[in-house]
């Protein structure tokens, strides 16, 4: 099951992120696994990102 990496932004005077990695089927899925753990501070957020991480074993580039 693809991996993505979930980051809400939330504050008012000082911005806070909230960074998750889920597994899920797809982007929609992500979101949905991500909004049900994010702290209750993160409703108020004014954006979120979800990225797809790709396989270690399948990048071009590994650090290392």
């Amino acid at each position: 099951m693809p991996l993505f990496r979930v980051t809400i932004r939330f504050g008012r005077q000082r911005y806070h992120y909230h960074v998750e990695d889920v597994e899920a089927e797809d982007l929609r899925a992500a979101l949905v696994r991500a909004a049900e753990r994010a702290p209750a501070d993160a409703a108020a957020g004014d954006l979120a990102e979800v990225r797809l991480l790709p396989d270690p074993e399948t990048r071009e580039y590994t650090p290392g």
